[in-house]
């Protein structure tokens, strides 16, 4: 996956043709700041584009609609050391794509309290094979536990090149009316960047990975830690829960990661109908031994490195 970068500022240039001198202008003036504002249930603008949230407070919300709302077209859309207070009982933030008309978000530094439901929901509906959400980046940010799944990129496999970095997950899973309580589920989406992240004890597994599709998925797991050890929230880890889940994988590397398994929960990992993936320089670690620490791959699993 090649991610695209976030670049507002454009670069103006001279051009000298006799005597005359022109200045290009810069992209940097079509870019719209917003900053030190407070949203309630806040729904951007159909075609938003070219903007910046910085320094704001997004609360609100209801027990059916998120504190932030992205579910018309947007791009070149960031937000930069915002909070996302606690909400109604809904998402956090929900973007909900319609064959790829959002693309080019970017969460910065951005803090997301408890919510009823979970932090942050992203899919693209229909499901498509070649078209979907792209380009949505979460990084340096911090999510508290929240109700349901913590992060959730749900979409067909014409979703892709989105990044989540160095973020910190400190659980999920804390509301009971909740059926889900993973840290971080990635549902269908192709080349995907999750790196340099840390992930504490969830109610259900910390990653919850599936794809609907045969085709490699281009995705890269780096040094992310995953620490069922670490216990933030009250709501403890389901014993029948491994650390990470899969089903239907193929393809992947899953470099340098560290897996913790605890007690009162289940062993590092469960794989089902998997094939090709590369987890052979991630470490698998459970106090308790035995069986706990050691990958599972059923279900017809094939030629994994674990």
């Amino acid at each position: 996956m090649q991610r695209t970068s976030f670049r507002f500022m454009g670069l103006g240039f001279l051009v000298v043709a006799l005597g005359i001198v022109v200045l290009a202008p810069s992209s940097a003036a079509a870019t719209k700041v917003i900053k030190n504002k407070t949203f309630t249930s806040y729904r951007l603008p159909a075609g938003a584009h070219d903007r910046i949230y910085q320094n704001c407070v997004f609360k609100g919300g209801s027990r059916t609609r998120a504190v932030l709302t992205i579910d018309r077209a947007a791009r070149n859309i960031v937000f930069r050391d915002c909070v996302i207070a606690r909400g109604g009982g809904w998402n956090g933030v929900s973007i909900n794509d319609r064959l790829g008309n959002i693309h080019h978000i970017r969460f910065n530094r951005v803090k997301i309290k408890t919510q009823g439901r979970m932090g942050m929901e992203i899919t693209s509906r229909p499901a498509s094979g070649s078209r979907g959400y792209r380009a949505i980046s979460i990084v340096n940010s911090t999510l508290e536990p929240q109700g349901s799944q913590a992060v959730s990129f749900d979409g067909g496999a014409g979703a892709r090149d989105c990044t989540f970095r160095n973020n910190v997950v400190k659980g999920a899973g804390v509301n009971p009316r909740q059926q889900w309580g993973h840290g971080f589920e990635l549902n269908g989406p192709s080349r995907f960047r999750v790196i340099d992240n840390r992930f504490y004890q969830c109610r259900d597994a910390i990653f919850n990975l599936q794809r609907h599709t045969t085709a490699r998925s281009g995705w890269v797991f780096k040094r992310n830690r995953l620490d069922a050890s670490r216990h933030v929230q009250r709501v403890r880890m389901d014993r029948n829960e491994q650390v990470v889940i899969g089903n239907n994988l193929y393809g992947g590397y899953f470099l340098a990661n560290t897996v913790i398994a605890d007690a009162p929960g289940g062993g590092v990992a469960w794989f089902g109908n998997s094939h090709h993936m590369n987890w052979s320089t991630t470490k698998w670690r459970d106090a308790r031994g035995g069986g706990y620490k050691r990958p599972m791959a059923q279900e017809g699993s094939s030629h994994n490195r674990f």
